[in-house]
């Protein structure tokens, strides 16, 4: 019997050291594994993130860039518009350097004027382009355009318009004292 009572006992010795090493088998942390894992999401997440804020900048420079060389276009327009309200006839301008209205902007911007005879006789096409220039030396980050189109100020129109009311003044007058 002391053979039963050993094999009977060896069943609840083998239960007790099961439990017992189940009982060191439990876990009170994170695995190697499990943290490498958790680290490598981690990273592949903050190098995407990291090129979305790349984009978004380069973006907002290029945004930047593009409103700063339309207001010089406006600019420049207005100053060939005022000029040939003066009398003188717009004249073709090559690329020529220009500052920045924004004083933080290293971009270099260019500007060109472009003066075509229209297609009806005395009206002129006149096409101001401005350029923000790579500082590489690649392709333009922005380009901006405006097109105009106005008499032409050497047909005298408006010395016509001045003759004609001056008469319609003199007719006017004379009318009065009669």
């Amino acid at each position: 019997m002391i053979v039963g009572s050993d094999s009977s006992r060896l069943p609840a010795d083998c239960h007790r050291q099961r439990r017992k090493r189940v009982r060191r088998c439990v876990r009170r942390g994170f695995s190697l594994l499990e943290i490498l894992l958790a680290l490598a999401i981690l990273g592949g997440s903050l190098a995407i993130l990291s090129r979305i804020v790349d984009t978004g900048i380069s973006a907002a420079r290029e945004a930047r860039d593009l409103s700063i060389a339309r207001m010089i276009c406006q600019a420049k327009l207005s100053e060939v518009l005022l000029n040939s309200t003066s009398g003188f006839s717009p004249q073709t301008q090559p690329m020529t350097p220009v500052d920045s209205f924004d004083s933080q902007s290293t971009t270099p911007f260019s500007f060109s004027v472009e003066v075509q005879p229209g297609q009806l006789g005395g009206i002129l096409l006149i096409r101001v382009l401005v350029e923000a220039e790579d500082p590489d030396g690649g392709e333009p980050i922005a380009r901006y355009s405006l097109v105009r189109w106005m008499i032409d100020p050497a047909l005298g129109l408006e010395e016509l318009e001045a003759e004609e009311e001056a008469a319609r003044e003199g007719t006017e007058a004379l009318g009065e004292t009669s």
